[in-house]
């Protein structure tokens, strides 16, 4: 009787426990409720003042925990609800998948209690206000998205918005309050029951006891290993690594020695989360944390520092060359190719090295040196390691500097077009030019674009810088043609920013229209290495493009990781060759071999060729045998200021220019 009677306690103790814990499951699910609920209210409202698609998609995403809920709860209403639907819509609500039986039978089976049924209640009328919340997302997207979006609307659906979410809070309470009475209940109940069975009282105390210990054993230390390690990678997080630098860093005091930390960060990762989704993204750092642990030493400490950066804690190594060692290693490692979507994807890495104590004598000093070296591997070349060294802070301030410079440099007329035109071989005249942007800074003159632009690409800068390039481009080719030149075209290259803008061909259009100039003599350059980067999506871009009926180049012709599976597909009308074939010719053998390859290949293809870099008469000469179409370079025309492409034109029009050159 006795072990009976302790046998149904502890059945009895563990049904409870588990009703709490269910019930503590629903509370906790109503934080991540009530949390998304107002973040997504958060990002509908800067949605409506600053009208960024990126607020717009963040709101869905916080919205879809809700709607998770919501799906989970209509299916439990169901005489058979299927319980893999409800499985997945409290998966999508972010509940955590351990919970989700026991918040099923807690519905199903309890729903019948004055408590259950308030919560129940408070359930759907927060899964209308939901709704609602969701049409006057919907709304506002239609009237910002609308051709003129009226300014009325926009506050009466912000005025709509705060009073769904004013609306929501009270809701929340009453659930909470219910599920809490719901707990509470139970608890009361089964202390009653504890406390009438004196007799196995004692041994069920000590039982509950222990199992309380563990369970809280278990939560400190899931807590622990949640708070200090990242939940993408598995790896330990910035906070597990200052902690182990910090300690690393005492040990080495007392000893006498150094250690290095290697801060790194993946080239260009922002472009494969645009082109390709988060989800392609987060597979990418998981590949790379792989790699990590494969490539790192036992002992040392590895790191997710946030977003695409890590770091490796390298301790007990013999000298720097173990060191450098270690950096190569990486680099290699973490460029080879990756297997994303079944497909290779090449990705970079550019590392930063400090070393204790030269370069600090605490954490944050040496994880600020690390930094630094990596920005400045970046700037480099990207692809390899750089130790730190003092002079990296004062080129850190200058780049710093020159990045606040540029955000004004448009604003204050600094940057301007110049133009280099492009020479058919088969005539000698100019059938279009090519728009470089230059950047006249008030202070350090003329700044090479390979110094600013790179930094435009970084910071976004070179979308609205972009935007001003082409419709300064269209509205001048436009005057030349007014002028007489009418069958002058103009060649614009697009960054990879603008490439993958959602707004790109509305932008294109309006700026278009705004010119005056035809479609079809504005060409857009892009790079082989965009393309390629951008896989199928490419393709969808450039239909579009040509659907308004502008002419699409593809530069830099053979320096990246062509596909000629692809490159049939782009819709493509020319191919420029890379300068870098150019510049040996007729010296490497090679060179000519390739360039002759690229003109052949691209003309059974039906496009035209367009060489770049000419500067000599030989490259000339050997261009015009192979009958390359077109040619770029200094022996025919350096970069002009629109001012002098005027005359430049009326010259060739008069055949006084670059046709003697041509036949030469």
């Amino acid at each position: 009787m006795f072990a009976a009677i302790v046998l149904c306690l502890l059945i009895l103790a563990n049904f409870s426990f588990g009703l709490l814990s269910s019930a503590r499951a629903y509370v906790g699910g109503e934080s991540l409720w009530s949390k998304a609920q107002k973040d997504a209210v958060f990002h509908l409202q800067k949605y409506a003042i600053n009208r960024d698609p990126e607020e717009l998609r963040q709101f869905r995403a916080k919205l879809a925990i809700p709607l998770g809920d919501h799906v989970a709860r209509v299916e439990m209403n169901k005489p058979s609800p299927d319980i893999n639907r409800v499985r997945q819509g409290f998966i999508d609500g972010g509940i955590h998948p351990d919970d989700i039986d026991g918040m099923f039978d807690l519905y199903r089976r309890f729903n019948w209690l004055d408590s259950m049924q308030r919560a129940t209640h408070a359930w759907e009328e927060g899964d209308r206000y939901i709704a609602q919340l969701n049409d006057a997302g919907n709304l506002l997207q239609r009237e910002i998205e609308s051709r003129s979006p009226h300014d009325a609307t926009l506050r009466a659906a912000l005025v709509d918005i705060g009073r769904i979410n004013e609306n929501l809070t009270p809701v929340e309470n009453r659930f909470v309050d219910a599920l809490s009475t719901a707990s509470r209940m139970t608890y009361r109940l089964l202390r009653v029951i504890i406390f009438a069975a004196t007799p196995g009282l004692l041994l069920l105390g000590i039982a509950l006891s222990l199992r309380i210990l563990q369970q809280r054993k278990r939560t400190e230390s899931q807590l622990n290993h949640i708070a200090l390690h990242d939940d993408l990678t598995t790896l330990p997080n910035r906070l597990m690594f200052n902690r182990c630098l910090d300690r690393a860093l005492g040990r080495h005091r007392r000893a006498g020695t150094g250690m290095a930390v290697l801060f790194m960060d993946l080239d260009r990762f922002k472009v494969i989360n645009d082109s390709l989704g988060h989800e392609i993204g987060d597979d990418l750092l998981r590949q790379v944390a792989d790699r990590l642990r494969a490539q790192c030493r036992d002992g040392d400490t590895m790191a997710r520092m946030g977003g695409d950066e890590f770091a490796v804690l390298m301790e007990n190594h013999d000298s720097l060359t173990d060191v450098s060692a270690c950096g190569r290693r990486l680099v290699d490692e973490m460029s080879a190719p990756y297997i994303l979507r079944g497909k290779d994807c090449r990705v970079t890495v550019s590392i930063g090295i400090s070393i204790f104590p030269a370069d600090g004598n605490d954490s944050q000093a040496l994880i600020k040196a690390a930094d630094v070296a990596m920005y400045r591997a970046k700037e480099t070349g990207r692809n390899n390691f750089l130790y730190y060294s003092p002079q990296m802070n004062v080129h850190t301030l200058e780049r710093l500097e020159l990045e606040s410079d540029l955000r004004h440099a448009l604003e204050l007329g600094e940057l301007l077009l110049h133009y280099q035109p492009k020479v058919e071989l088969a005539t000698g005249r100019i059938s279009g030019i090519e728009a470089l942007l230059r950047w006249k800074h008030p202070i350090r003159g003329l700044v090479p674009p390979k110094e600013f632009i790179p930094l435009a690409e970084e910071t976004g800068l070179i979308v609205p810088i972009g935007e001003w390039v082409l419709a300064t481009a269209c509205a001048q080719t436009k005057a030349w043609q007014d002028e007489g030149h009418a069958n002058i075209s103009v060649a614009v290259n697009l960054s990879a920013r603008q490439f993958g803008d959602p707004m790109l061909l509305p932008k294109l259009t309006r700026i278009i229209r705004d010119s005056g100039l035809h479609p079809s003599m504005l060409e857009l350059e892009i790079t082989e290495s965009m393309v390629m980067s951008h896989g199928e999506s490419a393709v969808a871009v450039l239909e579009s493009l040509k659907s308004i009926g502008v002419q699409i180049a593809l530069d830099d012709f053979g320096t990246g990781y062509s596909s000629l599976a692809y490159l049939k597909r782009f819709p493509i009308d020319t191919v420029k060759i890379d300068r870098s074939f150019i510049q040996d010719i007729p010296a490497d053998s090679d060179d000519k071999k390739i360039t002759r390859a690229i003109i052949a290949m691209a003309h059974s293809m039906k496009l035209k060729v367009v060489a770049e870099g000419v500067e000599t008469a030989e490259q000339l000469s050997f261009l015009r045998t192979q009958r390359c179409d077109a040619v770029q370079g200094y022996i025919l025309y350096r970069p002009l200021a629109g001012e002098a492409v005027a005359e430049v034109l009326e010259l060739d029009r008069r055949g006084e220019t670059s046709r003697a050159a041509i036949r030469a």
